[in-house]
């Protein structure tokens, strides 16, 4: 009989695989229209279950990894789905409950960084990255609540740039997973980075088309 842990890694490989599917129709084509905003709907379902079954594997087969996966996957697509909301440019609740709580995780991951570093341990540079992200998009999000944000188009690039978080979000779970199936060794931390670093300039392209 199937576990309940074995029950959520199934809808959580399963709503992950739909996820960046979504994803990377979206990524790759034109921007706007009903199309995208259908494909983008489906996409934010997938990305919120992924991320729910994440955090609730993690407690009960604790698990670092697919903590962290979890926490970046709801803000992100959280966030980013709320930014591009025409009636909510005013925080709500549940605005400042992403916020502050990619604030508190965030903060927990740059003292793990630092600790695992004393360590000598290279993982430690993830977690420093990966904290140093999520302070920096908190930033940006108390700037942007506040309405001190000067770019107009400051709604549409944050959704823009924090959807393809979340995709890169995905990947880099898919990455870490499958890592030793690679034909060649790749050390952890890279892994980890990597998707961060390829697909970052997609987004920093995207961001500019809409200027």
């Amino acid at each position: 009989m199937p576990t309940t842990y074995s029950i959520l890694l199934y809808i959580h490989i399963a709503a992950g695989s739909m996820a960046l599917l979504a994803g990377t129709i979206n990524m790759f084509r034109k921007k706007g229209g009903p199309n995208h905003r259908s494909i983008g709907r489906l996409y934010v379902r997938c990305m919120m279950i992924t991320g729910t079954s994440a955090l609730i594997m993690a407690q009960i087969k604790p698990n670092p990894f697919l903590f962290i996966v979890g926490v970046f996957t709801i803000y992100l697509v959280g966030t980013a789905n709320r930014y591009i909301q025409p009636a909510t440019k005013k925080p709500l609740l549940i605005d400042w409950v992403y916020t502050l709580g990619m604030f508190v995780f965030a903060s927990i991951f740059m003292i793990w960084g630092g600790y695992s570093l004393m360590n000598n341990e290279s993982m430690g540079w993830v977690m420093l990255t990966f904290g140093g992200i999520g302070w920096f998009s908190v930033y940006k999000d108390f700037i942007n609540y506040r309405g001190k944000n000067a770019q107009p188009k400051h709604r549409l690039f944050t959704h823009i740039g924090r959807m393809i978080g979340g995709y890169t979000a995905t990947v880099t779970a898919v990455l870490v997973v499958n890592g030793d199936r690679l034909p060649f060794v790749v050390p952890e931390f890279l892994l980890w980075l990597s998707p961060t670093l390829v697909l970052t300039p997609i987004s920093i392209y995207w961001i500019r088309q809409r200027k």
